[in-house]
């Protein structure tokens, strides 16, 4: 762009990636509602000023990570050992408590979404182990991960999250349609209530359910995709990238939902490479690179600064599936 901007190329930049606004541009036109909110030089705004003109309220973005109440002795609700997919990542070992957020992340190809498939039965690990509350858990499909209380929100909504044609109640209830059917009959009353219920506990803004889930703003797509993985009652949900193409606003609420949901005992992986949603929301971070877990940080004075540099650090060779040492990563303390 700034390459493009020299050769004398005027340029139109629209995002709600307030980073890249900040750094990029010259002036700032703000919208809200389909009306222009204010303008101005870039100078004159901030990223806090940003969100407030953008959402028409103040949004804290400070760290918010929660911290388990389980005891140092407790039983990991998940417990990952060595697991390891040929071509994909290897010896990856790791625990979520519940009540526990942790966070996932590295650059393309780092192995992270793979990771995610395989604890959801997708693409199963072909060695190591996989432990809930404790007992051992094989889990060779989807149905297998769900049966173990492993709901999964997707990295791209639209084409794996959502049955976009589909209404918005319908994909609401999708995952537990055989839950709330008896003798082959839908139990109306009891898809209308949880179609409710989830409706009004995240906050789905839609004047009839009825209407289809393509219709909806992608904020709000991706509390229709929550609320169906919520249905089934989860003990540990994996978000892959789950503020992706929402906007600041939706990003605060979905943020609030999670920290919440830790609140509640659920325990949360969540894979980005959206820093700043890491370092909010996570107690610790794992960084993975070519397949292979190289550090675990804990969240409590790391800054983006730290945590991009730890990204872009040089690496081991790529995992061939034969682990080339023991596994074993740094858990580190932030500088």
């Amino acid at each position: 762009i700034k390459t493009l901007q020299r050769e004398g190329i005027a340029i139109l930049f629209v995002s709600h990636k307030l980073n890249e606004v900040l750094e990029i541009s010259e002036k700032i036109t703000i919208m809200r509602n389909g009306r222009n909110v204010t303008d101005g030089n870039t100078a004159g705004f901030d990223r806090a000023s940003l969100v407030k003109h953008m959402t028409g309220r103040e949004i804290n973005e400070t760290n918010a990570a929660i911290v388990p109440q389980a005891g140092n002795g407790s039983v990991p609700l998940l417990q990952a050992e060595n697991l390891s997919c040929r071509g994909r990542f290897a010896d990856v070992s790791f625990s979520l408590a519940a009540g526990e957020i942790i966070g996932i992340t590295g650059l393309l190809g780092s192995g992270r979404t793979e990771l995610a498939l395989s604890l959801f039965g997708i693409r199963p690990a072909d060695a190591g182990t996989i432990s809930i509350e404790g007992r051992p858990a094989e889990i060779r499909s989807v149905q297998d991960a769900v049966r173990h209380g492993i709901g999964y929100v997707p990295e791209d909504r639209l084409i794996e999250g959502l049955f976009l044609e589909r209404s918005i109640g319908s994909n609401i209830v999708a995952g537990t349609l055989r839950r709330l059917t008896r003798r082959g009959l839908i139990n109306r009353a009891a898809v209308g209530a949880q179609i409710r219920q989830w409706t009004e506990n995240l906050h789905i803004n839609t004047p009839s359910t009825e209407l289809p889930v393509k219709s909806l703003s992608g904020g709000n797509q991706q509390r229709v995709v929550l609320a169906k993985w919520l249905a089934i009652n989860p003990k540990i949900l994996i978000m892959n990238g789950p503020t992706v193409g929402v906007d600041v606003g939706s990003k605060a609420e979905i943020h609030q939902i999670i920290r919440d949901l830790a609140r509640q005992g659920i325990g949360v992986i969540i894979i980005s490479d959206d820093l700043p949603e890491l370092l909010q929301n996570c107690c610790r971070i794992l960084v993975m690179r070519k397949g292979r877990v190289l550090e675990e940080l804990p969240t409590e004075g790391l800054s983006e600064a730290d945590l991009t540099h730890r990204l872009s650090a040089t690496a081991p060779a790529p995992a061939s599936g034969t682990p080339a040492h023991s596994g074993q990563r740094k858990q580190v303390r932030p500088s």
